[in-house]
């Protein structure tokens, strides 16, 4: 066993030499040392700056839309922490408060990959009983980009409805004082709908 590990260790080692040796520029050279496409992608790019507005402390007022014939149900009591993570590869949310009286938080995080040239999200929250992901692209401009995923509804009632939906985010900077996230849903054969807004304001 301790020689299968060893060999183990040796061939990640070797493995990662030979890696970081193609990013070291020979001896002599003038040229900047080559990165290897992982590394080299995987660094902060100018659709993560495009990120910079929503980094700080926000109140968040939430409406959810419940029904199209339904008024939404609406808290003030949120607030909200973006920073960014891993030298500004990831812009993580903290979200938190009361939502409808009870206790609510969601954790996110918003990235873009420079290798798939595409918007991606990851979330966790005390709304729905699972993880959500979601990929997307720019609309026009810096200022506004979309995401779209899908997820099981539990629903607002004592049993699950398990229909299956279609969820779209639409990111919207206004300046630097505002921004606002829409998730709009689609059940099959239904049109989409508004589902949630959220209009971040930046806190003194």
């Amino acid at each position: 066993m301790k020689t299968v590990r060893f060999i183990t260790a040796v061939l990640y080692a070797t493995v990662f030499i030979a890696t970081t040796t193609q990013a070291i520029a020979q001896p002599g050279s003038t040229s900047a040392p080559i990165l290897p496409a992982s590394a080299r992608l995987a660094l902060p790019g100018e659709a993560h700056r495009w990120l910079e507005p929503l980094v700080g402390q926000w109140n968040v007022e939430m409406r959810v839309f419940t029904a199209p014939d339904q008024p939404p149900i609406i808290s003030k009591d949120l607030t909200a922490k973006r920073e960014f993570i891993l030298g500004g590869r990831y812009l993580r949310e903290e979200l938190q408060g009361l939502f409808a009286g009870n206790p609510a938080t969601r954790l996110a995080t918003l990235s873009y990959n420079n290798l798939d040239e595409r918007w991606e999200l990851s979330t966790i929250d005390t709304f729905e009983p699972g993880q959500m992901w979601y990929q997307g692209h720019t609309l026009g401009s810096p200022q506004k980009f979309e995401l779209r995923g899908e997820s099981t509804e539990a629903g607002f009632g004592p049993t699950p409805t398990g229909r299956k939906r279609a969820l779209r985010f639409v990111f919207e900077i206004s300046d630097l004082n505002r921004n606002v996230l829409r998730i709009y849903i689609k059940y099959p054969a239904q049109p989409e709908q508004l589902f949630v807004e959220q209009i971040f304001t930046r806190r003194p």
